[in-house]
């Protein structure tokens, strides 16, 4: 019957011991955690005068549990093996690491004796975590009579250091001389009597032996299965603040008066000594038994029996001793112990020979370091700490990082891959595993709580204490309660995990490697052998003649390549194993693959944001391999890890799209792998017939290929993670339908840019059909890629690509419009109707957005796309009237609307950084309706629209005269002011009375010295290296103008004050014939023809002189 914590007996009960003063001294309790018997067993008084000599009718029988027990505790029939500890441990793997000492209670009562005793003590000590495993070592057994080999490293050892400084140099073996086997007889026939008549011929308890591997996951392997111990008892001893789990075979009775007692059987004629009653009491508290029923006998014959109590044996007749004493002793070796005996994975010796006044620990990994591969605990202890290294990593696996690490490091060291690959393999994917845990996918690396690290700051002593090979204690310092040992630092071998992405990721490819490495050379090996075996022998019959020389059916092989078997082929597996032992190749690999794949793409991930994208590009195409390797061994598990496969897709697509907005040159990329990354692709190559991701590593020269990958990998990105869902508003299913529509905006964007530059050809001849097809392309991008954004209810990017289609239709627009001029055409009805579909477009875009406030980026972008339609639909219009079918009036009004429309989405108010922009904009408007109306004037003959008109130009003559001087736009501003000259001078034309002329005149001549300052910056500019050609050819245009304007504005000044009656004094008429004279005069000694500018300017400072003087005055009333 097995017991646990949650079923605790009378055994489970906590037992304080105290002295006859009723001090407290000792705190001990006890927790069954295996048994193979019963708790107590009824048991009978023999009556006095019985004779032990005589066997009983029940003697050496084994029909019961209990017979066993007293069987195997008194004749050794069940000797326990070297291996206990290992053995409970693995019973045990919760307490394992946890407790301070898992050992035989014989181990245990040896060493709390070793002050008492001068005998000898022959332990072997392993460390896990915090536990020590003690286990008793023979040294005559193994080392003085035995002649094979497996101890042969330590036998040199043994006589070459420690034998040479015993002081007694012997070292005995187990007494077997004829009275110790006479007592063992002895007490053997009085625990046979002790056992009640009652049937139990069926014991009740059925021995139970837990499978280690009940609870392991069905993604690990399993490893070998270890034996059970052989302990009758297994339990949780706490000794003070000790906690240990030990093992006890003494037999346990119990009846009505006393329910729990243990039995002993003394020679009248032998006193007690201090060590038996020692060893009867640390046996009464390990199992927490707290009387024990002395019988005493004379030669056989019994006499009498005495209860004594637990705690009152410390005090009998030459047996005393000090039990808090007894606790000192424990807590001073296990102090020592656990501050020597600090690195797992080594094998520690605690030696003390017979008389020795000291005890030494030797460090034998260290001291024998040539040939302790070859020590019998290699491979146990390299078997538990990969249990409890995974039994850490179910439980709590991110609060124990760094020691699950720490065991499996060590586990790694102690076995041979070649022998042991299965556990092997599985101690690299646990370790690949830490640093790189299944949630780096999603860029959790969060480790969790706080884990058992390294105290960096050790004292020099503490330091000097882990180094040594060899350490000592003396047995007196042992029994000292202020020894120094007990407030001994405990030292645990782990250190914290790196940070570092990169780090983690590297170290990780190094375990997968050997890991993959030695699954794939075991298969191999398995495979080498079965190809090898020949054809059994065939059975022979009494009637058939036996050949004389045999042969086999099949004398050789055929050639075979066991290089590059794959595993997935299992028909090339024929070995003699079981289905499940093969499948842990195949499920091992897939296991170690998927963490390649995640690994591969996490350092692709962390490369593609630090923008290194030819590490980037190589690693997604080896976890692209990876997992193609995983669809090949196991399609179950790929189609589980589909998450997965998404998230590769839509990184690979974000990398070819980052390589497109980059322009990185794809010759550049030269990869190169290391050493792990070359193991493991030969591994995954092994599988991989043809590599079904080839079309995603592909890199294209030309931008439609790149940007086709991009758009192929996001859809079959987005088919992948549909077929594991049905939420389709999931973030990973939204997050891949934005960025499908993204590059499909892009690829239409693309085919509008090439369509576009084919009509920026130089002839302008280029293939119509080539030009159509580019913007059916583009069309039916966009269109996919709205009802992208449709289904997600982007608004924003829907509005995006809604104007991006009304930009396609401007580019037909501008390809009829070139066709219509090549041909000498008016403005078509075709391009009247793109232009509308353009301005559809944007209203529809702004339509979606509904309001500035939410998008107002994007908003200010639409209207300035739809005021640029409008714009260009007017000057269109305008510049190429279809007078052949409407009137120039229509078309007048037609040209004033859409410029006013324009002029409506022209946000001049924002605060952008593309004022300027708009203000530029609302200028040109201005001028041209400005100049539209001005042409109106001239061609109306109806004196109220006359008026209309005139006023109509002045306003927006005055509205881009302010727009333009705020963006300092100066020959914009040169053309409008000479415009408002022309006005006056068309309006001086049909006046007829002086006064009036006069006026007109006057304004003029003030809208042409306003052209003074203007002159100014342009001579400024042109000393300027970036002063175009373009720019000063137009400049010397229009200062002839000015110059012609100036001449005949003076002119008819002079005539009209020659008609006036109140005409101005002779001298202000010198002055403006002076004036005129020099206006003729103006360019005559220039060389070039900006330095006539000065003159100009010079000039115009006299007229403003006379300006300001004389007509200034003469205009005004009375």
């Amino acid at each position: 019957m097995q017991y646990t914590e949650n079923s605790k007996t009378k055994l489970g009960k906590e037992l304080v011991k105290r002295n006859k003063d009723g001090n407290q001294e000792v705190k001990s309790m006890v927790v069954v955690k295996h048994s193979t018997v019963p708790v107590s067993t009824a048991f009978s008084i023999l009556q006095p005068s019985t004779n032990l000599n005589v066997p009983p009718s029940n003697w050496l029988r084994n029909s019961s549990r209990m017979e066993k027990n007293i069987f195997d505790f008194t004749w050794d029939k069940k000797e326990h093996s070297q291996f206990s500890s290992i053995e409970m441990a693995n019973n045990d793997l919760d307490l394992t690491g946890e407790v301070d000492v898992i050992s035989n209670s014989n181990n245990i009562k040896k060493i709390l004796k070793m002050p008492m005793s001068k005998g000898h003590i022959s332990m072997m000590v392993h460390r896990i975590g915090k536990t020590l495993l003690i286990d008793e070592f023979d040294v005559h057994k193994h080392l003085l009579r035995q002649q094979q080999d497996d101890w042969k490293w330590l036998r040199e050892f043994y006589y070459q250091s420690v034998a040479k400084e015993m002081q007694i140099k012997c070292v005995p073996k187990k007494n077997k001389s004829r009275d110790t086997l006479q007592n063992r007889n002895m007490l053997s026939k009085f625990l046979y009597r002790s056992i009640a008549d009652t049937n139990e011929a069926v014991d009740e308890f059925q021995q139970t032996v837990e499978d280690m591997s009940n609870n392991v996951d069905d993604n690990l392997v399993r490893t070998e299965q270890f034996e059970a111990p052989g302990f009758s008892r297994e339990v949780l001893w706490t000794f003070e603040d000790i906690r240990m789990l030990i093992g006890t075979d003494l037999p346990i009775f119990g009846d009505q008066n006393c329910p729990c007692i243990s039995l002993r059987l003394r020679d009248m004629q032998t006193p007690i000594n201090v060590l038996t009653g020692l060893d009867y009491w640390l046996d009464n508290l390990m199992s927490s038994v707290p009387e024990v029923a002395m019988c005493y006998h004379l030669n056989g014959i019994v006499q009498k029996y005495e209860l004594i109590k637990t705690e009152d044996i410390p005090n009998l007749k030459n047996s005393e001793f000090d039990p808090a004493m007894m606790a000192d002793v424990a807590r001073n070796i296990l102090a020592f112990l656990k501050s020597n005996a600090t690195k797992e994975g080594h094998t520690y010796w605690l030696y003390k020979g017979v008389d020795d006044e000291v005890v030494k620990l030797y460090d034998l990994t260290a001291l024998c370091s040539d040939s302790v591969n070859d020590s019998p605990f290699t491979v146990p202890l390299g078997m538990l700490l990969y249990r409890v290294a995974r039994n850490l990593w179910q439980q709590d696996v991110k609060k124990k990082r760094s020691t699950i690490r720490t065991l499996l490091e060590n586990c790694l060291i102690l076995l041979d891959e070649d022998k042991h690959a299965q556990v092997y393999t599985s101690a690299c994917y646990l370790l690949s595993d830490l640093y790189v845990p299944e949630s780096a996918v999603n860029d959790d690396w969060d480790d969790g709580g706080s884990e058992d690290t390294d105290d960096s700051e050790h004292s020099e002593q503490e330091e000097e204490c882990r180094d040594n090979t060899t350490t000592t204690i003396d047995v007196k310092a042992l029994c000292v309660k202020s020894q120094s040992y007990c407030k001994a630092r405990e030292f645990i071998h782990t250190k914290c995990m790196t940070e570092n992405v990169q780090e983690r990721c590297n170290i990780t490819l190094q375990f997968i490697a050997k890991g993959l490495k030695s699954v794939d050379k075991d298969f191999t090996i398995q495979t080498r052998k079965q190809h090898h075996i020949v054809e059994e022998q065939r059975r022979c019959y009494s009637n058939e003649p036996i050949p004389l020389h045999y042969e086999p059916l099949k004398k050789s092989a055929p050639p075979f390549d066991d290089k590059h078997t794959p595993l997935h082929d299992m028909e090339h597996l024929q070995v003699s194993e079981t289905t499940s032992s093969r499948t842990w190749h195949r499920l091992s690999k897939v296991l170690l693959l998927q963490k390649a794949t995640i690994t591969f793409y996490s350092i692709a991930k962390s490369s593609f944001v630090a923008h290194n994208l030819s590490y980037s590009f190589k690693y997604i195409k080896l976890a692209l391999q990876c997992f193609a390797g995983i669809r090949i061994l196991l399609p179950k598990k790929a189609h589980g890890d589909a998450g997965l496969l998404v998230q590769i897709l839509s990184l690979a697509g974000d990398i070819h799209l980052m390589y497109i907005h980059r322009g990185v040159d794809t010759e550049t990329i030269v990869p190169e792998y290391s050493d792990e990354e070359i193991t493991i692709m030969d591994s995954v190559n092994r599988e991989l017939e043809t590599f079904e991701y080839e079309w995603v590593c592909s890199l294209h020269d030309e931008m439609k290929g790149r940007l086709l990958l991009c758009c192929q990998c996001y859809s079959v990105a987005i088919e992948t993670a549909q077929s594991i869902t049905t939420d389709s508003k999931c973030e990973p299913v939204l997050s891949l339908t934005k960025r499908h529509g993204n590059i499909l905006n892009e690829l239409g964007v693309w085919y509008m840019n090439q369509a576009q530059c084919l009509l920026q050809k130089p002839d302008g001849i280029f293939p119509k059909g080539e030009f159509e097809s580019l913007c059916e392309e583009s069309c039916a991008c966009l269109k996919k890629g709205m009802s992208k954004f449709q289904s997600v209810g982007d608004k924003a990017n829907k509005a995006l690509l809604m104007s991006n289609k009304g930009r396609l239709y401007r580019v037909k627009a501008q390809e009829q419009s070139q066709s219509s001029r090549t041909a000498g055409k008016e403005f078509s009805v075709e391009e009247r109707n793109s232009c509308k579909q353009a301005i559809n477009c944007y209203q529809k875009a702004l339509e979606i957005l509904k309001h500035r406030e939410s998008f107002q980026e994007i908003w200010d972008s639409i209207c300035w796309e739809l005021s640029t339609t409008f714009f260009n639909m007017a000057i269109l219009l305008q510049d190429y009237a279809p007078i052949s079918s409407t009137s120039q009036e229509e078309v007048e009004k037609e040209v004033a609307v859409l410029m006013n429309k324009s002029l409506r989405y022209c946000n001049t108010q924002t605060t952008s950084a593309k004022q300027p922009m708009y203000t530029y904009r609302a200028g040109t408007i201005n001028h041209r309706l400005a100049s539209l109306y001005h042409n109106g004037l001239r061609q109306q003959e109806n004196e109220q629209k006359q008026k209309y008109l005139k006023q109509l130009a002045e306003s927006h003559y005055s509205k881009a005269i302010r727009y333009f001087q705020s963006v300092d736009c100066t020959l914009e501003l040169f053309r409008v002011q000479l415009e408002q000259v022309a006005l006056q001078e068309y309006i001086l034309s049909s006046q007829s009375n002086n006064r009036s002329k006069q006026r007109t005149l006057t304004l003029a001549l003030s809208y042409i010295l306003s052209c003074h300052d203007i002159l100014q910056k342009i001579l400024k500019q042109s000393q300027e290296p970036d002063f175009d050609e373009k720019s000063k050819q137009e400049a010397i245009n229009l200062s002839d103008i000015l110059q012609s304007r100036l001449q005949f504005v003076l002119l008819q000044i002079m005539k009209c004050q020659t008609g006036n009656k109140k005409r101005i004094g002779k001298t202000d008429m010198d002055r403006i014939k002076t004036l005129y004279a020099s206006s003729l005069k103006i360019g005559s000694g220039a060389n070039t023809e900006l330095e006539k500018l000065p003159v100009i300017l010079c000039i115009l400072d006299d007229v403003r002189v006379f300006y300001e003087e004389t007509l200034v005055h003469e205009i005004q009333p009375g």
